[in-house]
């Protein structure tokens, strides 16, 4: 993936993360590892997580890529076990930005269900 698709990536990974005004330490060390993943400066990954309403949030024009980051926010929400009411409606606004939609979530959910056992 190209630098700025991680970027933004990253970016909207943070949105989500952050969207519910709480983010934890197991979403931060998933943000961290995603980062350093990306190749992701850690001046700028702690300028973006210290920041999260000062960035735009930025679909990406490949399908892999917007199914690869509502992976990504979903297993940010699941992080605990389960997705909360809250966090799945997040999930599914984070679909509808990207181009897809409430049954991608529900198909990821299911899958990433599967695999946390």
């Amino acid at each position: 993936m190209p630098a700025n698709i991680n970027l933004n990536h990253f970016r909207n990974l943070v949105a989500m993360a952050s969207a519910d005004g709480n983010m934890d330490e197991d979403e931060k060390e998933f943000l961290l590892e995603k980062a350093q993943e990306f190749g992701i400066d850690l001046a700028e990954v702690n300028a973006i997580i210290n920041n999260p309403s000062e960035h735009y949030f930025v679909a990406p024009d490949e399908l892999g890529d917007r199914e690869e980051q509502l992976s990504d926010a979903v297993y940010i929400a699941m992080i605990d076990g389960e997705i909360h009411e809250k966090e799945y409606n997040l999930c599914v606004k984070f679909a509808n930005r990207l181009g897809l939609s409430a049954k991608d979530v529900d198909e990821i959910i299911t899958l990433s269900k599967k695999l946390m056992k």
